[in-house]
């Protein structure tokens, strides 16, 4: 007969019940990985990844918006040889309307 395997290795780092129970757990592990927010630099561009909680909204652009956002993410990424996000774009742009 097959002995029991040994699952000592799967064992968890934090309690799941904090999740279930609306903890913040999560977000306490991610701050200490995390204490400063990172900066890339494109020409007269600044991009800020903070880290902090994000929320997914959706939105229905028209085409040409679209486009155009393709398009410079993909300059962007290539000028920088770093990925540049169409959502960084948006936030970037959103960030400097609002005076954020």
């Amino acid at each position: 007969m097959k002995t029991k395997p040994k699952t000592d290795q799967f064992e968890l780092k934090i309690d799941p019940t904090d999740f279930i129970e609306g903890g913040d757990e999560g977000q306490k592990i991610e701050k200490k990985s995390s204490s400063q927010p990172s900066e890339k630099v494109s020409g007269e561009k600044q991009i800020v990844n903070a880290k902090v909680y994000r929320e997914q909204k959706v939105f229905r652009l028209p085409i040409d918006i679209i486009d155009v956002l393709k398009k410079e993410a993909y300059e962007r990424s290539m000028e920088n040889r770093s990925r540049v996000t169409e959502t960084e774009l948006v936030e970037q742009a959103l960030r400097k309307f609002f005076e954020i």
